[in-house]
């Protein structure tokens, strides 16, 4: 496997999926389908008023056998993106692994960066770069893994 700057993108597309999944499936969790309705007295426009009951009830958008279908579809992608999420961050440590010695540099920051999950401001002050030399240094790794 070679690491390329697609593969990466599509790693870290993968988890920003799986926290905006967990943020649906919250919302679901936490915002129950409710029925409102009621009876409310009133008046008509005109003289003499006269007094009305109406009868007032909350749009239904969605019923909760469609609501829980979403909530279940929902759950499924999750599942599937959080495999594949470990899969590619299992086949990062293995590509880490196999760097030769003279690359522990780049190894420790793309292990930090991705398998970590380290912001580059952090993994710069941590190694005291900045943090424009952190990225330069993965493209060039990255852009030397795709003429190999």
């Amino acid at each position: 496997m070679k690491l390329t700057r697609e593969y990466l993108a599509t790693y870290t597309y993968l988890e920003s999926e799986i926290k905006r999944l967990r943020r649906r499936i919250k919302y679901y969790e936490n915002n129950p389908l409710t029925f409102e309705y009621g009876i409310v007295k009133g008046s008509l426009n005109q003289f003499p008023f006269t007094e009305c009951h109406f009868v007032v009830s909350g749009a239904n958008v969605k019923s909760n056998e469609e609501r829980e279908k979403m909530v279940r579809q929902l759950l499924i992608d999750l599942k599937g993106n959080e495999q594949l999420f470990e899969d590619m961050k299992l086949e990062i440590e293995c590509f880490l692994e196999k760097l030769p010695v003279e690359e522990v540099e780049i190894k420790h920051i793309l292990a930090m960066k991705y398998i970590e999950r380290i912001s580059e401001n952090e993994i710069a002050n941590e190694l005291g770069y900045e943090r424009r030399a952190i990225g330069k240094k993965i493209d060039r790794f990255l852009l030397k893994q795709c003429v190999e």
